[in-house]
């Protein structure tokens, strides 16, 4: 291992299953390296020294997986961090009758360390299509699917690579596996090394790097839009359901955040983002930047080119005007000073026709008249001769006040 390494650009390397020379991990020289528990532990993360500013293990102590956190050197008030996960997924118990009981120790944990990590790596002790085509799908294996794609991870293995060289003799299979947040990093220079496995294992390298960008964003999910008849759907039924101990309470926990993943879309928002912007803009932006590079090599005529590309400013301005007159109509105490903040940045010529008005000075009294409405006439006020409740005040007591 040490002799293969060097040869490469990887910045991080992971072990699964690794012999122990006096209860530490071997040495890598170029490496530090972070093992999953300071006693029992089944997989060391190694890391390439000086490429990254500082390095921390964010997760709890556990024998059968580690998050290692990688902060890089960037002269950015906050610089970009990697979590990474290493994982061995051991067999606990044989319950191969049951389909829905967990067989090894990650089964019921995976959606908790796909929550905390941008890349989750190791052997996974899991077959399937996806990365060994020949292989039927093993237990638990689609809950472990479904998490990735849940998540929006994707699988950096080159396929049908093996991984895992049992020392019993049984077939050599595909079980050390690398997801990554494809919306956060990027892997690169993914590979084994089959001349310095560990046991049945081989180790495994790559490249990680984040994706950076110009503004900052947040990804979540968007509430509002949940499809709860479909979460339904994927839930048990109240009858099936039978805690008996912590193991079925994880594993309901699962299944109940599982279906509302898959249930409620995501969400993107940033500084630039549109409160007015939807699926089918974006999908009328596609269509018109495929169909000006058709017209650049010519593929399309000068007319199909001017029909789509005026169609798109049409739908974006019908889609500004939606909004406003919704935010005109709903306008409450609550969200008038931010409704205000998001109109007078610009003059209100450059808003959107709103009600109808489309001139400088209507749109300005339509704001006007929306955001400080008039009250009516204020009551009169009768004055009164009665001196009631009033009582003589004498110049001693003012000489005295002073």
């Amino acid at each position: 291992m040490q002799a293969a390494i060097p040869d490469t650009d990887a910045n991080i390397l992971l072990v699964q299953e690794l012999p122990l020379l006096d209860r530490t991990p071997p040495t890598l020289y170029d490496f530090h390296w972070f093992p999953s528990h300071k006693q029992a532990y089944r997989t060391v993360t190694y890391v390439r020294k000086k490429v990254f500013k500082s390095t921390s293990v964010i997760s709890d102590p556990h024998a059968d997986f580690l998050v290692v956190s990688l902060t890089l050197h960037s002269k950015d008030r906050k610089p970009a961090t990697i979590n990474i996960a290493n994982c061995y997924n051991r067999l606990q118990n044989r319950n191969w009758s049951t389909r829905d009981q967990p067989t090894h120790s990650l089964d019921t944990l995976f959606h908790e360390i796909f929550a905390l990590a941008d890349l989750v790596a190791g052997n996974m002790n899991k077959h399937y299509p996806r990365w060994e085509s020949d292989r039927q799908p093993s237990q638990w294996a689609q809950n472990l699917v479904d998490i990735c794609n849940a998540a929006n991870f994707r699988l950096a293995n080159t396929s049908n690579t093996l991984t895992s060289y049992s020392i019993n003799n049984n077939r050599p299979a595909v079980l050390d596996l690398t997801f990554f947040n494809q919306d956060h990093i990027t892997v690169r220079n993914w590979h084994t090394y089959l001349e310095h496995k560990a046991q049945d294992h081989t180790p495994i390298s790559y490249q990680a790097w984040p994706k950076t960008g110009t503004h900052q964003e947040y990804k979540g999910y968007n509430w509002k839009n949940t499809n709860w008849a479909r979460v339904a759907e994927l839930l048990p039924a109240p009858e099936e359901v039978n805690i008996r101990d912590e193991q079925d309470f994880k594993h309901l926990y699962h299944l109940i955040l599982r279906a509302l993943r898959i249930g409620t879309p995501t969400r993107r928002v940033t500084k630039w983002s549109r409160p007015w912007w939807n699926p089918d803009l974006a999908e009328m932006r596609r269509i018109k930047n495929t169909t000006f590079r058709d017209f650049r090599a010519g593929r399309t005529d000068k007319h199909a080119y001017h029909s789509i590309g005026n169609a798109y400013p049409r739908a974006i301005r019908k889609a500004t005007q939606d909004h406003w007159n919704t935010v005109v109509e709903n306008i409450n105490q609550s969200s008038l000073w931010q409704t205000v903040r998001k109109a007078l940045p610009k003059p209100p010529a450059s808003l959107a026709t709103i009600n109808g008005a489309t001139s400088f000075e209507d749109k300005a009294q339509v704001l006007r008249q929306t955001f400080f409405p008039d009250s009516g006439p204020s009551p009169q006020h009768q004055p009164s001769d009665s001196l009631d409740g009033f009582y003589t005040v004498t110049q001693e007591e003012v000489l005295k006040v002073l």
